[in-house]
């Protein structure tokens, strides 16, 4: 699971990312709002820890811009701790509220229940007759490994992620694509392709100028 930390309090930040690191985590880091944004659209997360109070941009600014083009789990960390300011998080946004100074033991509680809610109690999602690895983007059928491309494992993960909701091409670029890689939309209706020979033609619905629909 990649994990996305945000936070301009360096101290705090090394204290979170040593912790989630032993814990098995993969964490990235920004350290202001605008990098935050840049990130997050860069690359695929599993979730954000997002501290409120940043510079260049605050973390529900960096919630509102991020909705515009990710679905990604919001966690924030704050000092503000009003009714407004829980009720701002959460109309930005979030996903769930951490009033600071917190335990580790807590943030790793939080962040477990959000990975439960989006993915299930196992690192394995079953899909049909196969099973996903969502920690080593494997996908298995009779306990044997199907071989995926790395394109193919990412936007099958994707697709798991956001199982039975609408995702335009934007989203899907957004998620399998570096920064530094030339979006191929012909490329993305072959992956397509490939997916729905692996799993069943059914498995993935097109609409019409909206997208894609992973049915599973």
């Amino acid at each position: 699971m990649n994990i996305l930390i945000v936070e301009d309090d360096y101290d705090l930040h090394d204290t979170i990312k040593d912790f989630l690191e032993l814990q098995g985590f993969k964490c990235d880091s920004a350290f202001d709002g605008q990098s935050a944004v840049e990130k997050i659209y860069e690359k695929d997360f599993d979730v954000v820890i997002l501290d409120v109070k940043l510079p260049e941009m605050n973390g529900f600014e960096v919630a509102k811009r991020v909705r515009e083009f990710s679905k990604v789990p919001i966690i924030f960390l704050t000092s503000l701790d009003g009714e407004k300011d829980v009720e701002e998080g959460f109309l930005s946004g979030g996903d769930d509220y951490i009033r600071k100074p917190f335990s580790l033991k807590e943030l790793k509680l939080r962040i477990d229940a959000i990975i439960k809610r989006v993915y299930g109690d196992s690192e394995r999602v079953k899909i049909r007759d196969f099973e996903f690895d969502l920690k080593n983007m494997t996908l298995y059928k009779d306990g044997k490994e199907v071989h995926l491309k790395p394109k193919h494992a990412k936007l099958l993960k994707f697709f798991i992620k956001n199982k039975n909701q609408v995702v335009s091409k934007d989203e899907i670029f957004n998620a399998i694509y570096d920064y530094d890689e030339e979006v191929n939309e012909n490329s993305l209706r072959v992956f397509i392709k490939d997916l729905r020979n692996i799993l069943g033609k059914d498995s993935i619905e097109t609409l019409k100028d909206r997208g894609y629909r992973f049915v599973g």
